[in-house]
């Protein structure tokens, strides 16, 4: 507590599925906030305008109980915050566990750097004509890769995955809104775009996270995301692990690996970028 009555919040910020600082997804963590209410965590969200900031309301041993903001709404579970809060929290062991809206998700960390979280179960929904996800995505359905029939799923959020065949068409991704209206029906979706032609050598994929709320958005990269394609690859026949790279196109490279079995889990790095308090 401040001199003037102000409360003094814990903040760290960090850069996660980021192979360096400065690129990834930002999160912001903020700890010693159990007095605040949802709406002023949203204030302060929107306060931080990163794609996610999550809200440590509670911290025992070996866990913690976890609230994550978008700068609009309260998201059930986020793969970035999901491995981000926990580094934050519990690097220094060999497990984390969060409590989240969407459940209990535990993180573990490798002594090559990788923490690997294991996403709550994703739900591979129906498929969508190839026709109207390449519209929706501003491509011809000759953009698309007949490999990988375009389906929704949800994991907490939900996702309209699409696979298209080369680099460039991924490049030339732009959700059209009114396609997008349609489709999504006054829901929360969001467009993943995959390629099987990767940005660098080493890794399988490259991907796109784009939305639509009134303005376009893109993130940089999208743990519950990657979850629903590592099920959707499964699906398919897929086993193994996988490195799927994501946000070159806004100049926030970031790398995510996925191991698919009959556990999925989704790995990344985290950097930590800036440690101080939050005064409110």
């Amino acid at each position: 507590m401040t001199a003037d009555g102000t409360a003094r919040m814990d903040c760290t910020i960090v850069d996660v599925f980021a192979e360096r600082p400065l690129a990834g997804n930002q999160l912001a963590v903020i700890r010693d906030c159990a007095r605040l209410d949802g709406a002023e965590m949203q204030a302060v969200a929107r306060e931080m305008n990163f794609s996610e900031t999550s809200f440590v309301t509670d911290e025992r041993l070996g866990e913690a109980s976890v609230r994550i903001f978008t700068v609009d709404r309260e998201l059930p579970f986020a793969g970035h915050p999901t491995i981000g809060t926990a580094w934050v929290l519990g690097r220094a062991g060999g497990a984390y566990v969060l409590d989240l809206a969407a459940g209990r998700v535990r993180v573990t960390f490798e002594p090559g750097g990788i923490a690997w979280m294991t996403p709550p179960p994703v739900a591979l929904g129906d498929a969508v004509a190839p026709a109207r996800a390449a519209a929706l995505a501003g491509l011809a359905t000759a953009d698309l890769d007949a490999r990988f029939p375009c389906r929704f799923a949800t994991v907490g959020p939900w996702f309209l995955l699409v696979g298209v065949r080369t680099l460039d068409a991924l490049r030339r991704v732009e959700i059209d809104p009114a396609v997008y209206r349609e489709v999504a029906a006054g829901g929360w979706l969001s467009l993943f775009v995959f390629a099987g032609e990767p940005y660098s050598a080493g890794a399988d994929f490259a991907a796109r996270m784009l939305t639509f709320h009134g303005t376009a958005h893109e993130d940089p990269a999208t743990g519950s995301a990657n979850a629903a394609l590592a099920a959707h690859l499964r699906d398919l026949g897929r086993r193994g692990p996988a490195i799927v790279e994501q946000g070159f196109e806004i100049a926030r490279p970031s790398r995510l690996y996925l191991d698919i079995g009959e556990t999925i889990r989704v790995g990344g790095k985290v950097q930590p970028v800036l440690r101080g308090t939050l005064d409110y």
